[in-house]
């Protein structure tokens, strides 16, 4: 008997289990693995909301800080030009915190919705006995 051609390593009888569930559903092994894969992917949404929520911590508590210390820091001369460079410094900070969330946003995806839509859509199903 010929092994399918699986793009994960798999043993032997986590792969017999796969092959049963594709056979069922009349689908690759491969296409199994990776619902399998994308259903664990989407845990990681709540994980980057709250890494979100964070970062959008960090940027608040960085405006109120230049917001409170705006007026002492560019109040006097000599110390306007470190002020000056404070305040560039966390505007800076500020704008890396929001590229960091901007990139982490997550967008969704109707994959799996998707492939189960068609597989109810197929003209004819077949019953499994088991």
């Amino acid at each position: 008997m010929r092994e399918p051609a699986v793009m994960f390593r798999l043993p032997a009888h986590v792969l017999g289990n796969v092959e049963l569930l594709a056979s069922r559903l009349d689908i690759s092994v491969n296409l199994v693995a990776k619902l399998i894969v994308t259903r664990e992917i989407m845990h990681i949404p709540a994980i980057l909301e709250e890494h979100d929520r964070q970062l959008g911590n960090m940027h608040q508590f960085l405006r109120e800080l230049a917001f409170r210390n705006e007026e002492f820091l560019l109040e006097e001369a000599d110390q306007a030009i470190l002020g000056a460079a404070i305040m560039a410094k966390l505007d800076e900070v500020m704008g890396a915190l929001d590229s960091i969330r901007d990139a982490a946003f997550v967008r969704p995806s109707t994959f799996i919705a998707d492939l189960i839509r068609r597989y109810d859509e197929r003209p004819h199903q077949k019953s499994l006995s088991v």
